[in-house]
């Protein structure tokens, strides 16, 4: 589950508005392996069957549906959808099986494929954040037959299959899913297992599927043989384990190693032909509507049971949350530790700090409570004093990544050594009047590289003599012992764009709302004075 991606917002006014810097507009990303969290995800799957209205097996309307987990667009043009052996745990040559277990002894940097296909490389195909992928085998109205099927007209793509079962079922408004790899000439369609065992494997565009190995069962030398592909390429992974009345859903029958999928999932009710399909839970909503989904990269967390066919249908119901009260004081700054992902409510800002040598200020990074799902760390939560729920996450966040001078001490006791040693440690100060960071006392050497810290002060921030220099010029001091917060405060989220005030220019430090110095005359727009929002 891979590649990440850095959502930056702005504050700014009455509830706040966001502004992504990618989107639509941007050029669409491409999807890529190797890294620990995806942005395309396989969000839900129907491969169990079902009955139709006559009682009788129906698989017809099995599908896979991919969906955009992120806030880019991203281009899908010639990834590829692989899925792996699916002998069963009960048959007798389980033990010539690809399990994972067995791909670790004999080829741990890959993963053995049965079937590979492909979204079309002769035009390019892009998803909107938020917006799903869907492909099936037959992309029919199939409720005409079996009224809890899904309706698969509305199918991205359809594997155009010569096989008796599916050759009268295609749909010549979808596209082709291209077949490239397949371990039997007969088996030209998405071959589900049901109930399992089988992995399905999201690869990215540029994976060298022909120039891969093939191999036969582990320990045999003729039959079916299968596609070993870089597992490093792998954009997504899911192992769907067997569940039926004689086997229980255990890891022994992991098709997929734990670096791309740290679980399993299967069915609720043992056996095939129940109608269940697994798909990832939600995991935050945002203020547009749309919904992240799961992605821990573990399959046992993210993804439950569903009988609910419908194609592009996920809960309303955010999961996996528990609430952590914290307590605002009368600064209206608290500096905050969360262990797991979180978000908060829309009367907060949530704030983390950058610098760098080359700047003369610290840059703001400000987020609205319930604008982001955010990753544990070190935060400043802003707001009128008080107290406030916070929900926490088990899920990934939306906010994979970041850089930040901002550090959450886990020692009492610190002394920078080495290349640090000629760094100032700042701790935060949220006393009323006197918000910012404050430079820890001076040593006997007349540095400022050691601090003490208690529960109530743990976060802080090493400056380099150069942005302690630019600093102090900036504020017009010879020696920097403060550095005052000029971000929003607790009276700019409250008051909102109605209050605004109209000021000329002063010969007060200028602020856009990014919390960067603003030099010479501004252009017309929002800016911060003193603390105060201002308009010119």
């Amino acid at each position: 589950m891979k590649s990440s991606t850095t959502i930056k917002m702005l504050a700014l006014a009455v509830g706040l508005l966001l502004t992504s810097q990618t989107g639509t507009e941007a050029k669409p990303k491409k999807p890529s392996g190797g890294s620990v969290s995806a942005d395309l995800v396989i969000s839900k799957v129907f491969y169990n069957n079902m009955m139709n209205d006559q009682g009788k097996a129906f698989i017809m309307g099995n599908y896979i549906e991919l969906l955009n987990n992120s806030a880019d667009t991203l281009d899908i043009t010639g990834i590829y959808i692989g899925l792996t052996d699916n002998t069963s745990s009960t048959a007798a040559d389980f033990v010539n099986s690809w399990t994972a277990a067995a791909m670790q002894e004999a080829h741990k940097d890959s993963i053995a494929l049965k079937q590979i296909f492909q979204i079309p490389t002769e035009q390019t195909y892009t998803v909107a954040p938020g917006q799903s992928v869907v492909i099936c085998n037959a992309a029919e109205n199939h409720t005409t037959v079996a009224s809890k099927a899904a309706d698969l007209t509305g199918a991205d793509f359809e594997v155009k299959s010569p096989h008796t079962a599916y050759k009268d079922h295609h749909n010549a408004d979808v596209p082709e899913l291209k077949l490239v790899y397949t371990y039997s000439a007969t088996n030209t369609f998405l071959q589900f297992m049901s109930p399992g065992p089988f992995g399905l494997v999201l690869l990215a565009a540029d994976t060298n599927v022909e120039g891969c190995p093939v191999g036969y069962y582990k320990g045999k030398t003729e039959g079916a043989q299968f596609k070993f592909v870089p597992a490093f390429k792998t954009i997504d992974a899911v192992d769907f384990v067997e569940h039926s009345a004689k086997t229980e859903p255990d890891a022994s029958q992991k098709r997929i190693g734990n670096s791309y999928d740290a679980g399993w999932t299967a069915t609720a009710k043992p056996g095939g032909n129940n109608g269940e399909a697994l798909v990832r839970k939600t995991a935050f909503v945002t203020k547009s509507g749309r919904k992240v989904l799961f992605d821990t990269n573990n399959s046992s967390v993210d993804f439950e049971v569903t009988t609910d066919l419908a194609i592009r249908t996920y809960s309303d119901e955010m999961q996996g949350l528990n609430d952590s009260t914290i307590v605002i004081p009368e600064s209206g700054f608290l500096a905050i530790n969360p262990s797991t992902s979180f978000f908060g409510p829309d009367n907060m800002l949530f704030a983390y700090v950058n610098a760098s040598a080359k700047s003369t200020d610290f840059n703001y990074n400000e987020f609205v409570g319930d604008s982001i799902l955010m990753m544990k760390g070190d935060w400043i939560a802003i707001a009128q004093p008080g107290s406030y729920t916070l929900k926490m996450s088990e899920a990934q966040p939306m906010l994979r990544s970041r850089s930040t001078a901002q550090q959450w001490s886990t020692e009492d006791h610190k002394e920078l050594t080495g290349g640090q040693k000629t760094r100032s440690i700042y701790k935060f100060s949220n006393a009323v009047g006197k918000v910012g960071f404050q430079r820890v006392p001076k040593t006997t050497d007349g540095s400022y590289n050691v601090a003490d810290f208690t529960d109530g002060e743990r976060l802080y921030v090493t400056l380099t003599p150069a942005i302690v220099t630019n600093f102090s010029a900036t504020f017009g001091v010879d020696d920097l012992d403060f550095v005052p917060w000029h971000g929003s405060t607790p009276e700019v989220i409250a008051a909102g764009i109605e209050t605004v005030e109209q000021l000329p220019v002063t010969k007060n430090l200028l602020f856009d709302l990014q919390g960067r110095r603003i030099n010479g005359t501004p252009r017309k727009g929002l800016y911060i004075i003193n603390g105060r929002k201002v308009m010119f």
